[in-house]
């Protein structure tokens, strides 16, 4: 079987559209086919595989060359809101089974499956959840997904940096554990305020997911096309590796009480048209509100670029990266004008009276205020260490990270000379950062 990273260095890859509002536009019993958990599409994986694989085959047929496991919400931390976390590896593992069997009747050329794996529904970034319990979760739908037979992880919808570490962490694990490298994607959700859900722009999600190994980036969902066209040309210019689009249909309206989609086929192929020929897409489909039409219209258009072949080849791109760490909210480059990096030395328990002062009171609001006051005289990043004889130093670096995660624009140099203290801190902290000590966190 051909390589999944192999064809699409070679060929713009068609990818299918929406699955979860194709299944709510079916009649389906709650008890029968829900088998008692409303709204939980993964359970159809068992209950009705019927209906997920005639999903798969319509957008097969319309010409997609991939198609994603019916495994969006299939996570442990997810299905256990439905009490079903004892089902998450029999349900992934189902998934990918369900979309190599509808694969199965295409042998024209070569189809693939992506492991969808979705954001859930708990922001780590802003302490729902803790990262342990949510990487862990993440590794368990992995392993399900890969067993089953999926020739990529997608880690997708993504609105949250620490989320996406602890779901590519995971699906590392997993594929560790298997001894099976398959490639991880990962991409992400930028709102109409132009940032991810908790305020990242997509210069600071990139800088964090380059980090990480992923072998693409993408946007997805949210908005439509044209919402994401900032977005996707700053990645077209800066990111170094492989591009993948997922718009909707259109910007979500609200019609008769209804979610409408206002992008018909032919509006959604126009638009991805021009992705294609400008930004060098290696992937392109739809998300919700796009339907096998969509699909067709997008496959009809690949084939006329491709004059005459199925698939053209992806544009070659000069793209520019320049190396970087990131904050929660944004990117800051290790280039400076100024020829360096001004890293702020107050919030180190080891060079200033002030900072052990507050931090043996624990005035972390106060700390929060001097941090505040290094970046408004110029810092591009901080260092932070809570090192001094007879304190409690992960307790205490843990209370400093949670607050500076969200309150500080600038990067962060977590500082310590014990494994156990970067760890736990790395765990409340989503983005890219200097490290320093005995381990540099990257």
């Amino acid at each position: 079987m051909a390589a999944l990273l192999d064809v699409m260095k070679e060929k713009v890859l068609l990818c299918d559209g929406a699955m979860g509002s194709r299944v709510q536009l079916l009649d389906l019993d709650v008890e029968k086919d829900y088998l008692g958990n409303e709204n939980c599409t993964e359970i159809l994986n068992l209950s009705r595989p019927d209906l997920i694989i005639d999903i798969h085959k319509g957008y097969l047929a319309a010409g997609a060359d991939m198609v994603l496991t019916n495994s969006f919400g299939g996570s442990t931390v997810t299905l256990g809101e439905f009490d079903l976390q004892d089902k998450v590896h029999k349900i992934n593992k189902r998934a990918a089974e369900l979309a190599r069997e509808a694969i199965s009747y295409f042998k024209d050329r070569p189809r693939f499956a992506l492991g969808s794996i979705g954001p859930g529904t708990k922001l780590l970034s802003l302490g729902h959840i803790d990262y342990d319990t949510a990487e862990a979760g993440f590794m368990r739908q992995s392993l399900g997904l890969i067993e089953g037979g999926v020739d990529a992880i997608l880690v997708e919808t993504c609105q949250d940096p620490l989320q996406i570490k602890a779901a590519v962490n995971g699906a590392k694990l997993a594929r560790t554990q298997l001894k099976k490298h398959v490639p991880i994607f990962v991409t992400v959700t930028i709102e109409v305020t132009g940032t991810m859900l908790v305020g990242t722009d997509i210069a600071g999600v990139a800088t964090i997911v380059e980090a990480l190994g992923v072998d693409l980036i993408g946007l997805n969902c949210a908005t439509g096309p044209r919402e994401m066209l900032d977005h996707v040309r700053w990645l077209s210019e800066n990111w170094p590796r492989m591009l993948g689009v997922q718009p909707n249909a259109g910007l979500p309206e609200l019609v008769n009480g209804k979610t409408h989609y206002p992008l018909n086929a032919c509006d959604l192929e126009h638009s991805l048209e021009r992705f294609v020929s400008e930004f060098g897409m290696n992937f392109i489909g739809g998300c919700c509100g796009t339907n096998p039409d969509h699909i067709e219209h997008l496959d009809q258009m690949l084939r006329r670029i491709a004059h005459g072949g199925v698939r053209p080849k992806p544009k070659q791109r000069n793209s520019s990266w320049t190396p970087s760490v990131a904050s929660l909210y944004g990117q800051v480059s290790l280039r400076q004008e100024n020829a360096y990096l001004a890293i702020g030395e107050r919030c180190n328990a080891n060079g200033s009276k002030q900072w052990r002062a507050l931090q043996e009171k624990h005035d972390w609001d106060g700390c929060v205020k001097m941090a505040r006051e290094q970046v408004q005289e110029g810092s591009n990043a901080l260092d932070v260490c809570t090192a001094f004889v007879g304190r409690d130093e992960v307790q205490e670096m843990d209370a400093v990270i949670k607050r500076f995660a969200t309150s500080i624009q600038a990067p962060l140099v977590i500082d310590s000379t014990e494994y156990k203290v970067l760890e736990s801190a790395l765990k409340l902290y989503g983005d890219r950062r200097a490290g320093h000590g005995k381990v540099a966190g990257a």
